[in-house]
């Protein structure tokens, strides 16, 4: 099954509008496995988010944009990053303030939980990345469609 990132870039919608992206390709790194270092592909990802929020209603799009925004100046008031926004951090500094951030129970921690959540996702749906762990869906598919036909015939179409 194709993800997102299959959509030849041109095509079909465009992605949206990222806010504070340099706060998102920050976040991205911190919070993604070390290989979104490699190559492109904090850009593919961040390219990945851009359709993820484009697809996403209107409300939903408008939380983790602010979840965005406040992460990148809400680190600010981090005493380690003494005033600077997160997307201004060093490695060390701002992996501390997404723990910090994570470990909270509140409604911001979540909205940072589920902000975490989409950019991890839209790592793993870059097809390089699939390759790398071993992730090809396409046999269970076709194995399952298959089934599927024999055993209910066109009722399933």
């Amino acid at each position: 099954m194709a993800g997102l990132s299959s959509v030849p870039a041109g095509h079909g919608e465009p992605a949206a509008e990222i806010p504070a992206r340099q706060a998102a390709r920050r976040f991205a790194e911190v919070v993604c496995p070390p290989g979104i270092r490699t190559g492109r592909r904090a850009d593919e990802v961040l390219r990945e988010f851009g359709l993820m929020l484009g697809s996403l209603p209107p409300a939903a799009r408008k939380a983790l944009a602010a979840t965005l925004v406040g992460l990148d100046q809400g680190a600010r008031l981090y005493p380690p990053s003494r005033g600077r926004r997160f997307a201004r951090l060093g490695d060390r500094v701002a992996a501390a303030y997404v723990r910090a951030l994570l470990a909270r129970q509140d409604p911001a921690a979540e909205l940072v939980r589920r902000l975490k959540s989409v950019l991890v996702m839209c790592y793993y749906e870059l097809p390089e990345v699939q390759r790398e762990i071993g992730y090809d869906p396409e046999p269970y598919i076709a194995a399952v469609s298959r089934r599927r036909l024999e055993r209910y015939g066109t009722d399933v179409r």
